[in-house]
């Protein structure tokens, strides 16, 4: 079966070629621009100047930014508090900070030393090759997470043949690499993490977890709404097994049994809430108000009037940008009938999901590539499609499996090289406040796609090579990307660390003691934050 069993490599290897691959066409030193800037800011003024007043930081991403940014000059757009405005989450940067400070004490040393030049702004190749290869490599956290949960539920080789496709067919492809700081990546591997650890104790379907498994599970389900906030509907998942839980009692004893899956989910939505405490006080700092929506109240409209361009617009729908949703989709609710447990609530999530971005006056995602929200449900569309893939013959499988996973990646491929330079599909006409956009007809869509299909055989290095890509610059102008490779080695050593962690499985005592640090951790950000105003 060739692609599908692929003996003579391990999976893990299989999608570490796949990254590899993905560097080699893709990965640069992205400087900040655009969401970017904000994201990078939060990291970048804690660690350099030991405050959140963001100005300087937006400045210091001028010189190489791009220009549609630098005359936007964010720098000077204030809240009523005085600080610079963001509609950002928080989250991304909390996951880079560890990283970013210990560049930061490394640089100090080496100046101490007398060894180096110095890098004192936090904008040079040293500290951003680094943040974005770990943000890439998040990435591929969370592929190797969706490669593990499908392959314990539905065998090897519609786990590895799904997620291989979803490494190329997802715009995830692009956030990985010519848009890291964004926070897509970061999104991807928290809410992949969320639903790892609730299947694992959700799959006996016997019992809840105890006090230590509730907390961490909350936590996880605040730090993923802190990197995006509607992650928040995630909470679905622990509710569906506490409703589980109580209907699998006899019918005489579901009327009081309430006590436990009540208290279960009282200890995860208080984990959650306290961990999205930092983002409260951040939102008071910043706004005035605790809670609050920081584009404005136009922003959100809970009709959901979006939900057919969202579902089928050529300009960044899902059918037309990743049609891979609804082999997800698909997948899903035929692993209904043998998993129910599993797939139905990932079902709910992900209609949660579609109707607070169907709500949204921006469902489009503003200026950014494809339908990129939806890369927060990676680990739910990799389960489906592998589903999908698991729901075939064996021969068909393969016949079916391996064409259509080159047919997406192909479509996704194309969209990255020219979709934004040429506006496949359609275009935005405005930004806030009204977000307007042009849609051209699907059939239209299509020919463009295929009127860029003969530059593969007529220019092929300009096709597969993207200008400023490690290959690029080795290629065609003989210089070594040593940023790249320096981002790769340090990102790389952070991931091995926090790995390293994990697998040491602490025991039942040691949870409370991190339990006990990462609360005094939220109250010394959330002191500091309210401090500073």
């Amino acid at each position: 079966m060739g692609v599908v069993k692929m003996r003579w490599m391990p999976p893990a290897g299989v999608l570490a070629l796949i990254f590899l691959l993905q560097c080699a066409l893709l990965l640069v030193v992205v400087t900040p621009n655009w969401d970017g800037a904000f994201y990078y800011a939060y990291a970048r003024s804690v660690v350099f100047d030991g405050d959140l007043a963001l100005a300087n930081d937006l400045q210091l991403a001028y010189p190489t930014a791009g220009a549609d940014f630098v005359a936007k000059q964010l720098d000077t757009q204030r809240t009523v508090t005085g600080r610079v405005a963001t509609p950002f989450a928080i989250g991304s940067a909390l996951l880079w900070l560890p990283l970013l400070a210990a560049l930061r004490l490394l640089a100090l040393a080496g100046q101490a030393l007398g060894l180096g030049v110095a890098l004192d702004s936090g904008y040079e190749p040293f500290y951003l090759a680094a943040v974005n290869a770990f943000s890439a490599l998040l990435g591929l956290a969370a592929f190797g997470l969706t490669y593990r949960l499908a392959r314990a539920e539905l065998g090897r080789g519609s786990a590895l043949l799904g997620v291989a496709t979803l490494m190329l067919a997802t715009p995830l492809l692009y956030y990985q690499f010519r848009d890291p700081l964004y926070s897509h990546t970061a999104s991807a591997f928290v809410t992949a993490l969320v639903v790892t650890v609730w299947w694992r104790a959700a799959r006996g379907g016997q019992a809840l977890p105890g006090t230590g498994g509730a907390l961490l599970l909350g936590g996880l389900i605040g730090l993923a709404s802190l990197v995006r906030w509607q992650h928040v509907v995630y909470l679905a998942l622990p509710v569906s097994s506490a409703v589980g839980w109580w209907w699998a009692l006899p019918a005489g004893a579901r009327r009081g049994g309430w006590s436990r899956p009540g208290r279960y989910l009282l200890l995860v939505g208080g984990a959650a809430f306290l961990v999205i405490t930092p983002q409260l006080a951040f939102w008071r700092l910043f706004f005035g108000s605790w809670l609050t929506v920081p584009q404005g109240g136009g922003f959100l409209d809970w009709r959901a009037g979006f939900l057919g361009p969202l579902l089928f617009s050529s300009f960044r729908g899902l059918l037309a940008w990743m049609p891979i949703f609804f082999f997800g989709v698909a997948g899903l609710l035929l692993l209904a009938r043998r998993r129910a447990r599993l797939a139905l609530p990932l079902l709910l999530v992900l209609a949660l999901e579609t109707y607070v971005n169907a709500s949204t006056a921006d469902w489009f995602a503003g200026g950014g590539f494809g339908p990129r929200r939806y890369t927060s449900e990676l680990l739910i569309l990799g389960v489906g499609y592998a589903a999908f893939l698991a729901a075939l013959r064996p021969g068909w499988r393969y016949w079916l499996g391996v064409p259509l996973g080159v047919a997406l990646a192909w479509q996704q491929w194309i969209l990255l090289r020219f979709g934004l330079v040429e506006n496949l599909g359609g275009q935005v006409v405005s930004m806030a406040p009204d977000f307007a956009w042009q849609a051209d007809g699907l059939v239209a869509f299509a020919r463009q796609l295929a009127g860029h299909v003969p530059a593969l055989w007529q220019t092929p290095a300009d096709f597969l090579v993207l200008a400023g890509s490690p290959l690029d610059l080795w290629l065609r102008h003989g210089l070594v990307p040593w940023a790249h490779g320096w981002g790769l080695l340090a990102a790389a050593g952070v991931l091995a660390v926090g790995y390293g962690l994990v697998r040491s499985r602490p025991g039942v005592g040691r949870i409370w003691w991190w339990a006990g640090g990462v609360l005094l951790l939220i109250l010394l950000a959330d002191g500091w934050i309210l401090w500073l105003a």
